[in-house]
C-alpha cells in the first residue's frame, strides 16, 4: 500500500469495507502549467494520474479520471445533457476562480473537452455557480444557462448561451445579491417558453426571468424576498397533486433556516405566503438547510429530502426524508447529527437517481470541506455517500468514495448515462482550498459494472 493509500485508509470510517482498485485513467490535463503554488507550503504534491491515487472507493465500483483542471474547483455545479445539440450526452461543469464553463463528451474512444465560456463573472476571482441544459423555447435545440457568483460583491449575472452560439447576459436591477443559488426552469405561464427562477445568497431575493420567444431579450423581476439568505430554488410537484410548487431555502441565519413551499398562481408566480414551512427538526431551530426532491422509496411519488445544520460552527448534519401533503411528515431518518458529512451544506450536492443500475433509486450525497471560505473549521473529509430505502422500510448508508485530503476536500455530483452505454454513471467534480485562488481539481467517473 503506497503513501496516498495509507492516508486514505487511515481516514476511512470504521466499517466502510471495500478495497482500493487500480483503473487506468484517461486524464486530460487542462492548463496545469499555469498553476502557481505558495512556496511557504513547500513543494506541491505530485498530481494523481489514476482514480485510485485520488480516492478510496467501495468494493464493486470502478472509477476513472476524466480530466485534470487548473482550477481550485472543477465544478461548483455539474450538469448532464446534450449541451452542443449533436445528439450525444455531455458533461458540463462550472468552475472557480476563473468562472469557466467546460463541456466534456465521452463517446467510446472519442473523448473531447471544450471551453464554452471563460470569466463569466468577470476578471478572477469569480464563480460560475450553476449550469443547466434546457430547451427553453421548445424548438428542439437546447440552450445552456449559467448563474454567477461575484466575489467582488456586485450583483450576480445570468448567462444564456443560445444554440446558435450567441450569448445573452442579464444582471437584473431587482437583485442586489452576489451569488446565484438555483436555476429552476418550467413554462410557468403557458406561453411556450420556459421561465427561470433563482434565489440569491446574501439578501434573499428570489427572481423570475422571462425570455421572449426568440431568446433575444430577458426580463427579470423579484417575486419573493426571503428573510434570510436565498440558498436554493427548485420547481417540483413535491406534494404529488399534479401541479408544480416552488421550494426555496431561506438560511444562513442563526436559528432561522426555513424550507418554504409556495403554491403558484395562474401566471406561474409564487403566492406571497408559503403553504408549508419547515423550520428545523424535532423542534430544534437550525442555521442551514439544503433540499432535493425525488422518489427515494420507489413508490411512484415524490419525497422531499432536507439536510439540516443546527449551528454554523458545529459540523453536524441531520438528513431527513419527508412526505408532503397537507403537512410535512418526516418518514425517513437517513442520518442524525452525524459528523460524516463535513460542513453539512448540500446545495447541488444531493441527487435522487438509480446510480447503481439496480432498478431502484437511491440518494447520493457529497460533502463540502472548504471551511476557510466559510470562516469555520472543516475536517476536509471528501466523502460521497449512498443512502437507500429498503422495500420493507428502513434505510441504509454506504460510503462510496473517500477522497485523499491531500488533493480533494469537496465534490459535486451528477448522475446519468454519459457514455451512451445505457447505464448510469456518477460524475464527481472535485475542489480544494481557497476558491479565490488557482489550484488543481479533477473530474471523475464512478460506475457499477
Amino acid at each position: 500500500m503506497n503513501a496516498p493509500a495509507r492516508a486514505i485508509a487511515a481516514r476511512r470510517p470504521a466499517g466502510a469495507g471495500g478495497k482500493r482498485r487500480s483503473f487506468v485513467a484517461a486524464a486530460t490535463c487542462l492548463g496545469l502549467a499555469a498553476i502557481s503554488y505558495d512556496p511557504a507550503l513547500g513543494q506541491a504534491p505530485a498530481a494523481p494520474r489514476t482514480a485510485s491515487e485520488l480516492a478510496w472507493y467501495a468494493d464493486g465500483w470502478t472509477a476513472e479520471v476524466i480530466a485534470e483542471i487548473d482550477q481550485s474547483y472543477a465544478g461548483w455545479d455539474v450538469e448532464i445533457g446534450d449541451g452542443d445539440n449533436d445528439g450525444r450526452t455531455d458533461i458540463l461543469t462550472s468552475t472557480t476562480p476563473d468562472s469557466r464553463l467546460y463541456l466534456f463528451t465521452l463517446d467510446g474512444e472519442d473523448r473531447s473537452v471544450r471551453l464554452l465560456a471563460d470569466q463569466l463573472a468577470g476578471p478572477p476571482p469569480g464563480m460560475a455557480l450553476g449550469v443547466r441544459v434546457v430547451d427553453l423555447d421548445g424548438d428542439g435545440r437546447r440552450e445552456i444557462i449559467a448563474g454567477t457568483g461575484q466575489e467582488d460583491g456586485t450583483p450576480a449575472m445570468l448567462h444564456l448561451l443560445r444554440a446558435d452560439g450567441s450569448r445573452l447576459v442579464s444582471r437584473p436591477l431587482c437583485n442586489l445579491s452576489a451569488y446565484t443559488h438555483g436555476l429552476a426552469t418550467a413554462d410557468l405561464d403557458g406561453d411556450g417558453v420556459q421561465e427561470i427562477i433563482s434565489a440569491f445568497c446574501g439578501g434573499g431575493e428570489v427572481v423570475r426571468y422571462d425570455a421572449d420567444p426568440e431568446l433575444r431579450d430577458v426580463a427579470a423581476r423579484k417575486v419573493l424576498h426571503l428573510s434570510g439568505s436565498g440558498e436554493d430554488a427548485q420547481l417540483a410537484d413535491v406534494d404529488n397533486d399534479g401541479r408544480l410548487e416552488l421550494l426555496v431555502v431561506s438560511a444562513f441565519r442563526e436559528g432561522q433556516a426555513r424550507v418554504q413551499i409556495h403554491e403558484l398562481d395562474a401566471g406561474g408566480d409564487p403566492e406571497p405566503e408559503p403553504r408549508l414551512v419547515l423550520d428545523g427538526f424535532d423542534g430544534r431551530p437550525c442555521f442551514y438547510a439544503s433540499l432535493t426532491v425525488g422518489d427515494i422509496d420507489n413508490d411512484g411519488r415524490n419525497d422531499l429530502i432536507v439536510g439540516w445544520k443546527r449551528e454554523q460552527a458545529v459540523n453536524r448534519a441531520t438528513l431527513l426524508g419527508y412526505r408532503i401533503a397537507h403537512e410535512a411528515v418526516p418518514v425517513y431518518d437517513f442520518d442524525r447529527e452525524t459528523a460524516d458529512l463535513d460542513l453539512a451544506y448540500f446545495e447541488k450536492m444531493m441527487i435522487i437517481a438509480d446510480a447503481d443500475n439496480d432498478g431502484r433509486n437511491e440518494l447520493i450525497v457529497t460533502t463540502r470541506g472548504d471551511g476557510g471560505s466559510e470562516g469555520i473549521t472543516s475536517e476536509r473529509l471528501g466523502h460521497v455517500y449512498r443512502y437507500d430505502v429498503y422495500p420493507e422500510g428502513g434505510t441504509r448508508k454506504e460510503l462510496l468514495v473517500d477522497f485523499s485530503e491531500e488533493h480533494v476536500e469537496s465534490s459535486w455530483p451528477a448522475v446519468g448515462d454519459v457514455d451512451g452505454d445505457g447505464l448510469n454513471e456518477i460524475i464527481l467534480a472535485t475542489g480544494s482550498g481557497d476558491r479565490r485562488l488557482p489550484g488543481r481539481s479533477w473530474l471523475l467517473l464512478l460506475r457499477r459494472p
